[in-house]
């Protein structure tokens, strides 16, 4: 197989139509595919040449990551080829490796006889390298019996949907009131770029009804490609965990999970083994998803749910078919999606989920700590003053004990008592202090500590903006509930209930107060034999168990092998 060479300021293209050659760095050769070359392995190949050439910011900016050929075929492999003819989008194509393992997984399947792609990429060589690609892929199709064609535009995939549509209405509008007017795909496969977009960018404005502030533009890829879809088709994409739990894409949630059903969950458990050497640090997931029934809002169904360290492991993966409402309950308010490792983690989501009670019903509320320490700067003191009281940070707390002061933060621990600054200040009463951040390194999610009224002898507190504070509303935080909650906080049961859900590194206030605890009582007596039986002692491993005998957690629930 020899493909038209043509070379344009130093660069080999292998495909037409040429893209205009001031657009291309001087002196870059793509490569030919060799004599037994695949079609991901070509593409992988052309991939690494851009690597090789592009800058690492304009790489970063762009939002590519190029995809493994391993999970590339895995992804390919989630797929349904249940059809003669086949239409795929693969928007953010790179250098077009998903398309080209479709390719390769619908001869495999025997059923495609025919297929179609059409690949979005927004920067322009890579544009040029999946027409490479997929120009390969179409002759190693056409020797082994099937057809394709293909279309790759150059042009941003979010903003040429809305622009399809022909409206400046909401996403909402576009998408629920002018259905069948846009092309329908039997699979959307994907890697997308990931990075936040302003308020003001184009694509926030039209997407407005499915997400809000600063997006991160994955979401929005998602959320076209679902309606996309045609009746059964299958959806595809590799994306950074985040967008699974969290108020902040909570609207998106609901949009998404509104038009599509999961089928398949697959978690990378390190943030560095699947894109290595491209400073990829999110926790990756790859969902497999089909389209919703036409009103359908069914809660039946099987998930695979799946785990590996990273790329190369994949086949070593272990894998766990688990019900969809375990998994992603629809009637909840969050719809937060649940990724469970073994059959420990269902029961532990099945006992937390039928705990009656939360802050809320308790009589307690969550905040974050008002203190903004740029915006704060001119109350801030680093030593005692007259009029200075204590300013707690998230590094003065540690499970079960606050630690103020501390000689080892290089941070200032006093803020001024002045008639400004009392706003920014909290009455000096029974809290838990919980950290809202941990470090990426860390396995902790959720680090809390019980502080009593008195114990910093001053009748006002600061709290910085990176701690939240569980306070009494209408019914006061005595001694023994805040040990209880606290200890609740800390274990690692409700910690690894919480990253069943949450593989983000903040901990946020709304998530805090739709976490289900057990009855009163059961807070309250392990409360109080805290207090009662080793206080001041931190040892979790003593916490976890009082906590697991009085809730009635089995052993096999607390294991955490992943």
């Amino acid at each position: 197989m020899t493909p038209t060479n043509q070379t344009i300021k130093g660069i080999t293209l292998v495909s037409e139509p040429a893209i205009p050659s001031e657009t291309f760095p001087a002196g870059l050769n793509i490569p030919l595919p060799l004599d037994d070359s695949t079609p991901v392995e070509y593409a992988e190949i052309l991939g690494e040449a851009y690597l090789s050439s592009a800058k690492h910011g304009a790489r970063k900016n762009g939002g590519h990551y190029q995809t493994p050929a391993s999970v590339a075929k895995f992804m390919a492999e989630c797929a349904a080829y249940t059809q003669p003819y086949l239409r795929v989008l693969d928007p953010g194509s790179g250098a077009g490796i998903l398309s080209a393992a479709v390719c390769e997984a619908a001869l495999v399947s025997g059923t495609v006889q025919n297929l179609h792609i059409d690949a979005y990429e927004t920067d322009t060589l890579l544009a040029e390298l999946t027409r490479t690609s997929l120009a390969f892929s179409r002759e190693w199709l056409a020797q082994n019996g099937i057809t394709m064609t293909f279309t790759v535009m150059n042009d941003d995939f979010v903003l040429s949907y809305f622009a399809f549509l022909g409206s400046e209405s909401s996403a909402k509008g576009n998408m629920e009131g002018q259905a069948n007017k846009y092309p329908e795909y039997n699979l959307v496969i994907s890697n997308p770029p990931y990075f936040k977009i302003a308020k003001s960018d184009p694509r926030a404005i039209v997407g407005a009804s499915v997400v809000y502030g600063q997006p991160n533009i994955y979401t929005l890829f998602m959320a076209v490609s679902a309606e996309l879809l045609s009746e059964s088709g299958n959806l595809v994409y590799i994306v950074p965990r985040s967008f699974a739990a969290g108020p902040y894409f909570r609207r998106f949630r609901e949009v998404f999970f509104k038009s599509v059903v999961p089928t398949a969950i697959h978690l990378f458990d390190s943030r560095k083994d699947v894109f290595k050497n491209q400073t990829v640090l999110q926790e990756n997931l790859v969902i497999a998803a089909c389209k919703r029934a036409e009103g359908g809002a069914s809660d039946e169904g099987i998930v695979l749910v799946s785990h590996s360290k990273g790329a190369n492991d994949l086949g070593r993966r272990q894998s766990l078919a688990v019900g969809l409402k375990s998994v992603l309950d629809l009637n909840s308010e969050h719809k937060e999606l649940y990724i469970p490792a073994n059959a420990g983690d269902l029961e532990l989501v099945h006992k937390i989920r039928s705990w009656p009670n939360t802050l809320h019903s308790l009589g307690l509320e969550i905040s974050t700590g008002p203190v903004v320490p740029f915006r704060a700067k001119g109350f801030l003191a680093q030593e005692l003053e007259p009029s200075t009281v204590p300013l707690l940070w998230m590094h003065h707390v540690h499970p079960m004990r606050v630690e103020w002061p501390s000689a080892g933060i290089d941070k200032p621990q006093w803020i001024r008592n002045t008639k400004r600054a009392t706003k920014l200040l909290v009455a000096d009463e029974n809290y838990i202090l919980l950290r809202r951040f941990s470090a990426k390194e860390e396995n902790r999610r959720l680090v809390a500590a019980p502080i009593l009224q008195g114990w910093l002898n001053a009748h006002l507190i600061g709290l910085e903006n990176h701690l939240n504070y569980i306070r009494g509303v209408s019914c006061a935080l005595d001694k023994e509930l805040a040990y209880g909650i606290a200890a609740l906080l800390n274990s690692t049961f409700l910690d690894r209930y919480f990253r069943l859900s949450n593989g983000n590194t903040q901990v946020s206030a709304t998530e805090l107060r739709a976490m289900p605890l057990p009855t009163e009582n059961q807070i309250r007596f392990i409360g109080s034999s805290l207090i009662a039986g080793f206080q001041p002692r931190t040892d979790l491993t003593e916490i976890d168990a009082l906590a697991s005998r009085i809730i009635g957690l089995s052993a096999e629930s607390q294991m955490d092998d992943r």
